[in-house]
């Protein structure tokens, strides 16, 4: 019998420099799936601007049901809506195994809301999930096909013996995520422009990494005018050159509110350039940024905060450079191969 084939069901965007987590976890997913397994044939329905593809990506998804034994499926809270109906239909008549690596951490939260969306999570093989506290969330629902699966890129992590002690002045303060306010960009300007006011110098200043979202442009050009004097837009960085964009930095700062955050990769990335994180404990944050150890949460609804650990980071280097060896150890959980191993052990190839 012929071997069956390996589907990925999620947004790639050929073509397109999309750099949001959703889009690299994807891609990263399909890249190691191949590293794995060279010889499968892959299909690959890619849900990038799906409403108006509909046709050809349901022709391409019926294709996958016929040819693939393994569907592996990564969408976020539209996708879900409109392609988890379709996905698990078809799974009716075909019995693929299916297995839903999650995007974000939003999902227990809408499948408390939604019996339906219940009832299509009990239909994989398994539902992959990034933290503990999503596993619990589902469980306490009755979704008991749950595991955790971190967050994971392949990067060249900073070795020990590349760890330097900063000597930078000012200090170099970075954010690398989607330009956006949920990101909390204007929290971390602020954060910035207080602690100047608070050394009476320019004592720190911010470099932001990453693709602006169309509907914030102008506000973001207005911040960038309004704070020019510390705070600076990089441009774009591809995910696998981020330890060579942040490892200059001193630390990473993620100030996020936003909505559908899960193990956010940007902290990966910190990780890996040696970089502690000053991060709001907005859902998973705390999970993942450990107290005095890699980095400090704070209360997300108390930003000004933010400028009391920035202040105490610069005036505390050796503490923030004991530091920096706790996190390159605790990038190595976030590897592929770690996860890979997890996933190859489900699929039983």
């Amino acid at each position: 019998m012929k071997e069956k084939g390996i589907a990925i069901v999620g947004r790639m965007a050929k073509d397109v420099q999309l750099l949001d987590g959703q889009t690299i976890k994807t891609n990263l997913l399909l890249t190691e799936l191949r590293r794995c397994y060279p010889t499968h044939e892959y299909i690959c329905v890619d849900t990038y601007q799906y409403k108006k593809h509909i046709l050809p990506i349901l022709i391409n998804t019926v294709r996958a049901f016929i040819k693939c034994e393994h569907i592996f499926v990564l969408l976020s809270r539209n996708g879900r809506t409109f392609f988890f109906p379709i996905l698990t239909t078809l799974n009716k008549f075909f019995h693929r195994r299916l297995y839903h690596d999650v995007i974000g951490g939003a999902l227990p939260d809408e499948a408390a809301k939604s019996v339906s969306l219940q009832r299509q999570l009990k239909q994989f093989e398994i539902n992959w999930v990034e933290t503990e506290q999503m596993k619990l969330k589902l469980e306490k629902l009755g979704i008991t096909n749950v595991e955790i699966l971190p967050n994971f890129k392949r990067l060249d992590i900073l070795r020990k013996e590349d760890i330097k002690r900063y000597q930078k002045n000012p200090f170099v303060f970075s954010m690398f995520s989607r330009v956006i306010k949920e990101k909390g960009i204007e929290v971390a300007a602020k954060a910035i422009d207080e602690t100047n006011k608070y050394f009476g110098r320019k004592q720190a200043v911010l470099h932001i990494y990453g693709p602006v979202e169309d509907h914030y442009k102008e506000e973001f050009e207005q911040l960038l005018s309004q704070y020019g004097h510390c705070v600076s837009y990089m441009g774009c960085i591809p995910q696998e050159d981020s330890v060579g964009a942040l490892e200059d930095s001193y630390m990473l700062l993620f100030p996020t509110y936003y909505k559908g955050e899960g193990i956010p990769g940007t902290i990966i990335d910190a990780y890996s350039s040696g970089l502690p994180v000053i991060a709001s404990d907005w859902h998973f944050n705390k999970d993942l940024v450990h107290n005095n150890l890699t980095g400090y949460c704070y209360s997300w609804k108390k930003p000004e905060l933010l400028t009391k650990y920035i202040i105490y980071a610069i005036q505390h280097p050796n503490e923030i450079h004991d530091m920096r060896f706790r996190c390159i150890k605790e990038a190595s959980k976030y590897t592929p191969d770690n996860a890979m191993k997890q996933i190859c052990q489900r699929m039983k190839l």
